[in-house]
């Protein structure tokens, strides 16, 4: 499945939407030593794709965050450096570029590389691995299953909660703003939003006050396009065994058999064993990458 990711350009894709959803550029001071150091923090469970990552940087090493149950992909030598940045130069779509171009500037008047800072990618996001990397990063499946209620409880329950309902969610959080730079995400966001026939929300965080950009879908076009967009490029974090899930619900509501016996028994055992609930993990589609 993720043999086509031995194409470079396909694997710098994906590694600079996963970097932008889920990884930074720590810089030295001015007058540090010190080198920059390229960081992408994942969940303890997709261990063996940061493991994967790394062999394929050839330098580096993974920290252990066991609070956080997280684990972080960190590459700071020079040779390492220059692997990423040739890798994703070019393909950023956020304003995290500005930290590739510090990087580069740093490389170029450390290192004599002669890199250019290349712009922003406007290509659409449909056409590479990009929007697959994001995703693994900062995106969730979901299916919700609610069972009709039995007679004797649906006395002051309005119709449409009485009802059988079975759905597929797909979600996608980010921050509104950059930190660093002040730069709006929701050009980004609106472009995938647009690509997958859906507008682009807000959510507040009750925990934290924060508000952050929300892209979601549950309509059976919307999911098609998804669909067809993963199937070429895959998820390669264990999110790829929720989607094959999620996906194994949407196509029966795309074929009108989820409401069948077979159809809700299936939908109630994948539900019961998705996302936290997942015990088993299966790295198969590693083995070409």
């Amino acid at each position: 499945m993720s043999i086509i990711y031995n194409q470079p350009q396909i694997l710098g894709f994906y590694i600079a939407g996963l970097f932008e959803g889920d990884g930074h550029i720590v810089m030295p001071a001015v007058y540090n030593k010190h080198n920059p150091r390229w960081h992408i923090t994942f969940h303890i469970k997709n261990l063996p794709l940061a493991q994967k990552l790394l062999s394929k940087i050839g330098s580096g090493f993974i920290r252990y965050k066991t609070k956080n149950n997280a684990c972080v992909l960190t590459v700071s030598s020079v040779k390492g450096l220059k692997w990423v940045t040739a890798m994703t130069n070019g393909k950023f779509r956020t304003p995290k570029i500005y930290q590739m171009h510090l990087l580069i500037d740093w490389l170029n008047k450390h290192h004599s590389a002669s890199i250019a800072k290349l712009p922003v990618c406007t290509k659409p996001v449909s056409q590479d691995s990009w929007l697959t990397g994001f995703i693994d990063a900062d995106g969730s499946f979901g299916v919700r299953y609610t069972k009709k209620l039995p007679e004797q409880k649906q006395k002051g329950v309005s119709k449409a909660a009485r009802k059988q309902r079975v759905s597929c969610r797909f979600r996608l959080e980010q921050r509104m703003v950059d930190p660093k730079t002040n730069i709006s995400y929701a050009s980004v966001l609106n472009l995938i939003a647009n690509y997958l026939g859906v507008g682009l929300n807000t959510r507040r965080q009750t925990s934290t006050g924060k508000t952050y950009y929300i892209i979601e879908l549950s309509s059976v076009a919307s999911i098609t396009i998804l669909i067809n967009y993963l199937n070429t490029y895959p998820l390669l974090t264990a999110k790829l065994l929720d989607y094959n899930d999620w996906r194994t619900v949407a196509e029966r509501m795309i074929n009108q058999t989820h409401y069948t016996q077979d159809g809700l028994a299936e939908i109630s055992a994948i539900k019961a064993a998705m996302n936290v609930n997942r015990a088993i993990f299966n790295w198969r589609h590693l083995e070409e990458l």
